[in-house]
């Protein structure tokens, strides 16, 4: 068996805990505002769903942020979303600091254990990271393919190769479509017919 986790893969993990993690601010408040502040946290929240490296939408959640008219909720999201934008950039501990941040005002959200998950892997806490994959899927998160594939990894690199296949498959047969997702198990040759 290949126990080498492919960098690919790797970044591919800070970017599934991505997934559908944004709110809209409320409309009312959102009117209020300046063009300029409803344009950057509306490409703050585009780039997260998204899932890619963008450092000008980095730079759109920070100047949103700088917002005092924002309500903590608002705040919290927006720290969600950056989170999520630093994971994708391999800053772990940039992503750790929002996401510490808002879960005290956004409580118990699959989204964020989610997003917790993808940052621990770029830090290396792989136990953390598998714990905070398991519970984003006992919160109900969907997709739920995302979950178990940042929790598969996780496993790989604690070397439970045996849970990390099962998870990796299951996140294979959630999301039939994704070519990265499908190609996992068939790293494990001891699991092949």
């Amino acid at each position: 068996m290949d126990t080498r986790i492919p960098h690919t893969l790797a970044r591919f993990a800070a970017i599934a805990g991505l997934a559908a993690c944004t709110l809209q601010a409320p409309a009312a408040l959102a009117q209020e505002r300046s063009p300029a502040i409803r344009s950057a946290i509306s490409e703050c929240e585009h780039a997260a769903r998204g899932g890619g490296d963008n450092p000008r939408a980095l730079g759109a959640c920070d100047f949103a942020l700088r917002d005092s008219s924002l309500g903590e909720q608002e705040r919290a999201r927006l720290q969600l979303n950056r989170a999520a934008l630093s994971a994708a950039r391999g800053d772990g501990r940039s992503a750790m600091s929002d996401l510490m941040a808002a879960q005290g005002l956004l409580g118990e959200l699959p989204e964020l254990h989610l997003t917790l998950s993808a940052a621990q892997i770029r830090t290396g806490d792989f136990n953390g990271a598998q714990a905070s994959a398991r519970r984003a899927l006992e919160l109900g998160l969907e997709p739920s393919h995302l979950a178990h594939f940042n929790r598969a990894i996780a496993l790989e690199r604690l070397g439970q190769y045996d849970a990390a296949y099962e998870a990796y498959r299951e996140a294979a047969r959630l999301a039939p479509e994704n070519a990265l997702l499908a190609a996992q198990p068939r790293r494990f040759a001891r699991h092949q017919p």
